[in-house]
């Protein structure tokens, strides 16, 4: 760990609490990062001034119905696991979930075998709105697939909470909904505009009532919609998971950074396959090889 740039960095920005020094020491890495030479198309560029003011930008169109079939299918009998109870092992979710799980996670493995899914990180639209938040080329640093599932208690832990990812000195997730999300499927829950606030930026978790008082009880929004719907994320903003209470939920989400950071393989999970050379190296490095 000691030898791993990774850690170092990671616990090297997390010190950073303050909204302004984050985005200068942002501004500094971007600087020394490749970028595309490309034209922005003018609704990217709409669609990336949306992310920037209000912390997230809902992308229609991003998924068909056909691939979200598809995608449903291959995870019928695949394995998933709690990370937060490894002792449970593995089980076919969301049909066979212990009672006490909250949310059942796949594989990198299997999340790159599954169909669209690195397309779905890939896709051009995505990346040029990205690249234009970043600052910089963005590297593809995470990958997670996982159902949210109801629980007895109803009770919400962990992400459950309000919070602040603190993943780089800037980042952003894509959410893609794999099933129908509504008020009792565990909606994601965003304070629109708190990616730039400079209030509750220390570590930890807050109540509702604590991130009302910082930023208003209407900025709050539960983002909702048919399987299929894709979003873009500051998740640097204030947010959380609602627990379902009825249907369970499955969501599919890259990480996009300035750096490789520790939620990602240290080395590349396999080689790319010849219907992914034209996949970006660079954007693609932490888990294909070439």
């Amino acid at each position: 760990m000691l030898t791993d740039r990774r850690y170092r960095e990671f616990y090297g920005h997390r010190r950073l609490h303050d909204v302004n020094a984050r985005e200068a020491a942002a501004d500094r890495v971007a600087q020394t990062l490749p970028r595309s030479t490309a034209p922005v198309p003018a609704t990217v560029q709409l669609e990336a001034d949306t992310l920037s003011r209000d912390g997230f930008v809902f992308l229609p169109d991003l998924v068909s119905k056909a691939q979200v079939d598809d995608v449903l299918a291959y995870c019928t009998d695949l394995p998933a696991h709690d990370p937060y109870r490894p002792e449970l092992g593995t089980f076919i979710a969301p049909g066979n979930v212990p009672p006490v799980t909250h949310v059942s996670h796949y594989t990198n493995q299997a999340i790159l075998q599954a169909p669209h899914l690195l397309a779905f990180a890939n896709d051009p639209r995505v990346l040029a709105i990205v690249e234009d938040s970043l600052g910089a080329k963005p590297t593809i640093a995470a990958l997670r697939l996982w159902w949210s599932t109801p629980t007895p208690s109803g009770e919400s832990e962990h992400a459950e909470n309000f919070h602040r990812d603190i993943d780089d000195l800037r980042f952003l997730k894509l959410f893609v909904y794999l099933t129908d999300v509504d008020d009792q499927s565990g909606p994601h829950i965003y304070a629109r505009g708190s990616h730039r606030k400079n209030t509750l930026t220390q570590l930890g978790r807050f109540t509702d009532e604590e991130v009302e008082a910082a930023v208003g009880a209407d900025t709050i929004l539960r983002l909702k919609g048919p399987a299929g719907t894709s979003f873009l994320e500051s998740t640097y903003g204030l947010h959380r998971g609602l627990p379902p209470t009825h249907r369970p939920r499955l969501v599919f989400q890259p990480l996009y950074t300035l750096r490789p950071v520790i939620f990602g393989p240290k080395r590349p999970v396999r080689s790319a396959r010849p219907a992914e050379a034209a996949l970006d190296p660079y954007v693609n490095r932490v888990f294909l090889r070439r």
